[in-house]
């Protein structure tokens, strides 16, 4: 957004009466500040945070959800069974879960959910090992799965969007297999179940969007899956299982939710939830401070403003890392992709590679860019996670040391750049990165990390992108970038980033940041989800070291989610969750908030009218904190994809 579609934002905003402030009852509604406007209220679409956090959190369901200890708890399913050897579960459906409108929920969701997940191919790194032509409903309330050593039809998938018109996956395989039980139950996490009785009509039988239709392409191509549901005009049905209704989108001013009253696992307590979409993060801390709304997330140098105590801090560490890509896309490297004729064999060399890693001063990018709100990391798992590799062997760290690395490797420095013939070409360490705009830890790292590699030899020049400029500079098989600043929000369980670092046939994401194709990946991948837990821990520990060593993704830093919300108006439980109360995993903070029984302070309710004033003023200590520095905004940047 622009600055003057923040007047629509306070304008029309629909007003509602906040949280009790005396005897009268009133509708307790949650306001919450929000930067990142939800991409996509398509569960099947979603690639950012806000889509995620509305779709996953709040209005559909999984069949099972992370606890506060990292393991599974029921969902939509209350219970589940496994066959003793691993190769087929039963999951039991809660008998108590509704639609939204009121339809009961049942096996025939799930079974036309998971059919529907894995013909797509879409987010399938949790679904692989299903055999598609078994799934069996024993009744409404049973559905056995089986596991298979490839369980998707060999199929083409036609994709308008490809560079090609079809992509064949990979070819059926029954054979039966045992499958790791955690790694296949935290994967349905990542599974919200579709209404069969709303969705299927879209679908299968719709007359725009269905198998009949111009959108299915040729008669020739009946094999070819490509629904109209994944069209960004595609009519969502928003009805889901979850613990908040869908009531309305205006774009670019508010989301509104409204309770489930019926929720299968227990009503929440408060009535209604309103996301309020803002211009910057200065101005929706300003809008916490002033008691327009209720929650939201800030930078690490405002959160150091003077706030009474009727405002909380909540820092958590946010499960997501910084990284540095290096490019690995064979036809960008050989000067054959659509936007850069240049070789650029260098990128491919270990010993650049690993001098990146080594010059790079990552404890100073957190200390400076992050203001200390973050540390230094070199694994793509995150640090708090279980399955964190604490023994990762790192290489010796420092300038001199980047340096001495290039020169056995053959490098000779020439007016301080480093050059080399590769295969009869003179190259240099002369590269590009690219980074998006309007986000100032960003700014900052890259200031330090041009500084760095400069120092070390190579000539950095930084290329500032508008953020759509620069997500589509990082698109799966475009990857129009020499070197590029990121970051990367991390699913927990390690299935998924070891996904996102395979290539070919295994990306069925089409997630991978950069074009690494590791073989050693790619066989972990497949690996560890066939194996006892201790064998899968060791092949995730392995996973770390080959893409550490490898250093086409450097993990740069780990930083911290800072959170405001007024303690005056809501008491917030299930804080100390990491990434906070608007964690995507973190859904009984919203069961379980409430007012507070006493008040520590009497404030406004905060509702919204239409004054015509247009925002509340920013608080002076505010403007002095932002005109003291750069603002460092927690944003959360995914790699945007074209398909996934």
């Amino acid at each position: 957004m622009v600055w003057f579609m923040i007047l629509p934002v306070l304008a029309f905003v629909p007003t509602t009466s906040g949280a009790a402030t005396g005897a009268a009852v009133q509708t307790k509604t949650v306001k919450i500040g929000m930067v990142e406007e939800p991409l996509w209220l398509n569960p099947v679409m979603a690639t950012t945070i806000s889509d995620t956090i509305v779709g996953y959190n709040w209005i559909w369901d999984p069949l099972v959800r992370w606890d506060d200890d990292w393991g599974i708890q029921p969902c939509l399913a209350e219970s589940w069974d496994w066959a003793a050897n691993g190769s087929q579960i039963t999951f039991h459906i809660d008998p108590d879960a509704r639609w939204h409108d009121d339809t009961p929920f049942t096996a025939h969701d799930v079974n036309w959910t998971l059919f529907a997940w894995t013909w797509l191919g879409f987010w399938v790194g949790q679904t692989p090992r299903i055999d598609h032509r078994n799934i069996r409903v024993l009744d409404d309330y049973t559905i056995v799965l089986n596991f298979v050593d490839s369980g998707y039809e060999n199929i083409w998938k036609w994709d308008p969007y490809a560079p090609f018109s079809v992509r064949q996956r990979l070819e059926y395989n029954g054979t039966p297999v045992s499958v790791n039980k955690e790694q296949f139950l935290t994967g349905m996490t990542y599974v919200p179940i579709l209404a069969k009785h709303l969705w299927n009509p879209l679908t299968w039988d719709d007359p725009i969007y269905g198998t009949n239709s111009t959108y299915f392409k040729d008669w020739w191509m009946q094999d070819c899956i490509w629904w109209g549901m994944l069209s960004p005009d595609w009519p969502t049905p928003m009805a889901g299982t979850g613990p908040f209704k869908f009531v309305e989108h205006k774009i670019g001013q508010y989301l509104s939710l409204e309770k489930n009253a019926n929720y299968h696992i227990r009503a929440p307590k408060i009535d209604e939830m309103l996301l309020i979409f803002y211009d910057s993060v200065e101005f929706m801390t300003g809008a916490l401070k002033t008691g327009e709304i209720d929650l939201c997330e800030t930078s690490p140098q405002l959160s150091d403003v003077a706030f009474g105590p009727e405002v909380t801090i909540n820092e958590n560490s946010e499960l997501a890392w910084q990284s540095l890509l290096v490019n690995q896309w064979f036809k960008y490297l050989n000067g054959s992709s659509p936007f850069s004729s240049e070789r650029h064999h260098a990128l491919l060399d270990p010993a650049v590679k690993k001098a990146m890693q080594q010059a790079i001063d990552k404890d100073t990018i957190a200390e400076v860019a992050y203001l200390g709100h973050a540390r230094g990391a070199d694994s793509v798992i995150h640090s708090e996670l279980k399955w964190h590799n604490d023994a990762l062997i790192k290489f010796p760290s420092g300038v001199n040391e980047a340096k001495a690395t290039l020169e056995a490797a053959g490098w000779t420095l020439v007016d301080g750049v480093y050059e080399k013939d590769i295969g009869g070409v003179v190259e240099s360490l002369a590269f590009d990165l690219k980074y998006p705009v309007g986000f100032p830890p960003t700014q900052t790292a890259v200031q330090l990390i041009k500084s760095y590699l400069d120092a070390a030899g190579f000539d950095i020049t930084l290329q500032p992108r508008e953020l759509t400029t620069f997500n589509e500079d990082l698109t799966s098989e475009e990857w129009n970038y020499d070197l590029a600043i990121g970051i990367w929000s991390q699913i927990p369980d390690p299935n998924s980033m070891n996904q996102y670092l395979t290539a070919g046939a295994l990306n069925y994401s089409f997630v991978n940041p950069n074009g690494m194709n590791l073989t050693r990946v790619n066989q972990i991948y497949k690996q560890q989800q066939l194996v006892g837990d201790a064998e899968r821990a060791l092949l995730i520990d392995e996973l770390q070291q080959v893409v550490y060593d490898d250093s086409s993704v450097i993990v740069l830093v780990e930083y911290n989610d800072i959170e405001l919300y007024r303690n005056d108006r809501y008491n917030f439980t299930h804080t100390d969750w990491m990434s906070g109360v608007l964690s995507i995993w973190n859904t009984n903070a919203w069961l379980d908030v409430d007012v507070p029984t006493q008040p520590t302070t009497t404030t406004t309710t905060g509702t919204t009218t239409d004054t015509g004033e247009g925002p509340p003023p920013l608080p002076m200590e505010i403007i002095l904190a932002v005109s003291a520095g750069a603002v460092i905004l927690v944003i959360v940047i995914v790699y945007v994809v074209r398909r996934k």
